[in-house]
This record gives structure tokens, C-alpha cells and sequence, in this order.
């Protein structure tokens, strides 16, 4: 999306009062389980796979993993209420498929439902959007505290977020895991599509280091994907540090880890025998729609892509992962597309993550 088409759709979206004039939605309660978009012992498009030969553990799991949802919520409010029979919910679910998905096989899956922020949050420049960003974060810790408490039983954990998720999961971590006796049982956790500053890193994570290795435990493991020679058209984003809200440019290097070999070299690596890149299915539903208001219920799986043949770098100088192979030309074709892969960061590497989930566990225990 160019920068004249971006502020035209932000236009569409964005709210119509400042935050503390909106009527925010009623807090969520986590012992009412209604609250919870991903339970182990309750079926849901978390338990997707996409062919057969993939197997399935639901649950009595030896790791659990507590999933943050990215940003589904498009409406002209600030946070989400969290409605099920919104559009929001069920891009909720689609997420839950096309990224939950990929633990399935080695933990027991909790997720809740929180008051995410609107999407125009990240590009609100008044402090609005930190403030919606501040309220989801308060569901997430509430929640990750319930899930600690009853559902846990001290059981190795894994975090992972993905975009809006993962700057909740870098919060979460940092306040409320880094440095108490969580830590011990965290195995590591995949902060995905939200940018980490390497110069700031420290700020956030003084005592959990940035992976460096596919075995590598009690770490934190970030990217965020482009096609080969592309630069995010965005300049700055929202970045949230123990000192509070920062703006900063996305033209920095940031803190990555190469979703194929796993390791922070600038070499290309091919996707090998566990690579399998996945795809959204439906017969009648426009995934690309984000205007769509109601909760449609359309039939929805995950497949593998046509094609699989595609190599990944890290750029030397920002920490983009880079993609390029038959695979990528054949996304480029595309309408709309940019170039950035934020919303394949996780289906692109679906197969090469889900092994090195089983790795990471291993060494671990």
C-alpha cells in the first residue's frame, strides 16, 4: 500500500473522539472461559492442520504456550468489545488457524480474547493510540496472571505474539516474567512482525537474551518479513520500554533471527524438508477484506501453498528477514501487494517453526 492509499484507508478507519471521551468496553473476566479464544479442551481453528501429515496433540502436553493474537479490530472505536459476532472475532479465529496452529502438535493452547486496540492506533500521533494500546495490555497481563494460576501447574511455557501481540508480549515479558521465577520455566518466546531496536534491547530484555541459535532457551526470537530489496514504507512506529512510549524510525536495525536456519547470519537459507509454507482457505470468504464488519462464519482450513520453493536472509543493515524463490513471485502477483510480509510472517515459515518449537522444547527439558 503506497503512502497516498495508506492515509486514505486511515481515513476510514480511524476514530472519531479522543480516547478518554470514547465509551470503553467492559473488562473482561478470565474465569468465565467465554473469554478464552483457545482452550485445550475445546475444539477450534487452533487444531487446524494443513495435510495429513501433520499430527495433532491437543492437550497433556509437557509445555504449554500463551498466544497473543495480532490486530483484527478495524472499527472506529479505540479498543475492541470484544463482540462475537464482529468481523474482529473472526479474523481472531483466522489468526488462531493460520499461527496458533503451529503448536498443536507440542503444547496445550491457551489464548484469550482482549480489548485489542484499533488498528489506526500504531499510526495515532496525540497519544490516543498508546492509551488503547495501554488498555489491551491490561487484558493481556490479567490474563496471562488467570492462565499462570489456573491453568498453568507449573508447567514450562512458551509466549508468542505477533505484531500487536508481540509488542504485548514484549510488556508482558519484561514486567511481569523477566526476572522472577517464571523465567525459569519460560522454554523461550516468539515475539513475531513487531520491530525490536537492537539499540534499545537492553532496555527492554536486561536478562533474557535474543536467540542466536536453533536451540537456544529463555530467549526471545523476533522477525519481520519482506520480499528481497524492500524497505517498509512506514517510517516510524510506536515502541513501548520500562520508561514508557517511544516513536521510533523503522529504518533502524532491528533484533531478528532467520526463521530457517534460525541462526542471525546474512546468508540466504532454503526452506528444507520441514518448511511447509501454508495458505488461508475458504470457499466465500475475502481474507483481504478488513472493512467487513459482521461475523460471517464462512468454512475456513489452512492448506499447504502451491509452491514451496523460497530462501530467506537477514538484510546486514536493518534485521529485515528478506525473501525471495518461486514461491514469493508468485505472491507478487497478488492485488495490492507491497512487498512487506507482515501478515505471512508466521504462514510463510509455518513448518520450519513448528520444528524448531519441538527443538527448543527439547533442549529445554
Amino acid at each position: 500500500m503506497d503512502h497516498q492509499k495508506l492515509y486514505e484507508f486511515l481515513e476510514l478507519v480511524k476514530p472519531n473522539i479522543s480516547f478518554d471521551d470514547d465509551n470503553h468496553p467492559i473488562e473482561p473476566d478470565y474465569s468465565d472461559l467465554n473469554n478464552w479464544v483457545a482452550l485445550p479442551e475445546i475444539d477450534g481453528p487452533q487444531f487446524y492442520l494443513p495435510d495429513d501429515s501433520c499430527s495433532l496433540s491437543k492437550n497433556n502436553n509437557d509445555v504449554d504456550v500463551f498466544y497473543i493474537h495480532p490486530t483484527g479490530f478495524y472499527e472506529k472505536t479505540w479498543n475492541s468489545n470484544m463482540d462475537k459476532t464482529s468481523s474482529a472475532f473472526e479474523r481472531t479465529e483466522i489468526m488462531l488457524g493460520n499461527q496458533a496452529s503451529v503448536f498443536n502438535d507440542s503444547c496445550n493452547i491457551y489464548a484469550p480474547e482482549y480489548r485489542q486496540a484499533t488498528y489506526y492506533s500504531f499510526f495515532a500521533n496525540d497519544g490516543n493510540g498508546t492509551k488503547a494500546l495501554d488498555l489491551a495490555y491490561t487484558d493481556v497481563v490479567k490474563s496471562f496472571n488467570y492462565f499462570i494460576e489456573n491453568f498453568n501447574k507449573d508447567r514450562p511455557f512458551i509466549i508468542m505474539g505477533h505484531s500487536q501481540g508481540a509488542i504485548h508480549a514484549h510488556r508482558l515479558i519484561c514486567n511481569e516474567i523477566q526476572g522472577t521465577d517464571l523465567q525459569k520455566r519460560m522454554v523461550c518466546a516468539y515475539a513475531i512482525g513487531y520491530i525490536i531496536p537492537e539499540i534499545l534491547y537492553d532496555n527492554v530484555f536486561p536478562l533474557i537474551p535474543p536467540s542466536q541459535n536453533p536451540n537456544d532457551t529463555n530467549c526471545i526470537i523476533s522477525w519481520s518479513t519482506v520480499v528481497e530489496g524492500v524497505k517498509r514504507s512506514r517510517e516510524r512506529t510506536v515502541f513501548w520500554q520500562p520508561s514508557g512510549w517511544s516513536v521510533q524510525p523503522m529504518k533502524q536495525k532491528i533484533v531478528a533471527t532467520n526463521p530457517f536456519s534460525w541462526t542471525n547470519d546474512s546468508t540466504w537459507h532454503m526452506a528444507n524438508n520441514f518448511s511447509k509454507s501454508i495458505i488461508n482457505k475458504s470457499p466465500d470468504y475475502n481474507f483481504a477484506d478488513v472493512l467487513q464488519l459482521n461475523y460471517l462464519g464462512s468454512k475456513k482450513s489452512i492448506g499447504l501453498t502451491r509452491l514451496q520453493n523460497l530462501s530467506a536472509s537477514l538484510n546486514s543493515e536493518s534485521g529485515l528477514v528478506e525473501t525471495k524463490g518461486p514461491l514469493i513471485d508468485n505472491m507478487k502477483k497478488m492485488a495490492g501487494f507491497t512487498g512487506d510480509l507482515h501478515s505471512f510472517d508466521v504462514m510463510l515459515f509455518w513448518g520450519s517453526m513448528r520444528e524448531n518449537i519441538h527443538n527448543r522444547i527439547n533442549a529445554f527439558l
